[in-house]
């Protein structure tokens, strides 16, 4: 491996508090709460893919992998729902954890949800470069993930605090962890709209959720 580190994505311990936080009181989804914890945290055991983690500039992957999921679970054909939920919305949350999505909106506050449609991106959007991940899709000069991460509070970007405006005080990990929050709740929302009034029973785990 040449030496070097491995480097976690949004910590796994950040990735289950958020996904509890932000279920919402609904039996349906609260019975099944630890598959879609485990599913989430699960997909950190795949650094090869870009699409999983919106890494190496990679939107249009990631973007694509949410639709796939989601199409997957709604067919009703999916026999683990939690489970494909559950790496989709891990997804979704590192979107603002290895990007710069959270950089270019730092004077507004909150940090506005992205609508997962990347027409809609800003033309300065990037996300960092992970050696272990591909495809990628940077251009030049585009930072690493070690330099633009903001998967803990002590990374090198997520420990930075924001100086000024609406937002000052407050750490760039702490903004990431807020918007990936909301974006997590968007997404329970859609669940709710879909699975049955029958699913307030623990479901087997079965096989992995398809990408």
């Amino acid at each position: 491996m040449s030496g070097r580190p491995f480097i976690p994505m949004f910590r796994v311990d950040f990735h289950a508090d958020m996904t509890i936080q932000a279920c919402p009181d609904d039996p349906r989804i609260k019975d099944n709460l630890p598959i879609i914890v485990a599913a989430n945290v699960a997909t950190d055991l795949n650094q090869f893919e870009s699409a999983l983690h919106f890494d190496n500039c990679c939107f249009d992957l990631g973007v694509q992998r949410i639709n796939d999921l989601w199409t997957f679970i709604e067919s009703g054909s999916d026999e683990n729902p939690f489970v494909s939920f559950g790496t989709m919305i891990h997804t979704v949350e590192d979107f603002y954890a290895h990007s710069n999505w959270v950089e270019l909106h730092v004077d507004q506050s909150p940090i506005p949800v992205w609508d997962l449609v990347v027409a809609t991106l800003p033309a300065e959007i990037v996300s960092g470069t992970f050696w272990l991940d591909s495809p990628k899709e940077c251009g030049p000069g585009a930072p690493t993930h070690e330099q633009l991460n903001k998967d803990s509070p002590t990374s090198e970007e997520g420990s930075k605090v924001v100086p000024s405006g609406p937002n000052e005080g407050k750490t760039l990990f702490d903004l990431a962890y807020a918007a990936a929050l909301a974006a997590t709740r968007v997404q329970y929302a859609r669940l709710q709209t879909v699975i049955p009034p029958s699913a307030g029973r623990p479901v087997s785990a079965g096989p992995a959720a398809r990408p």
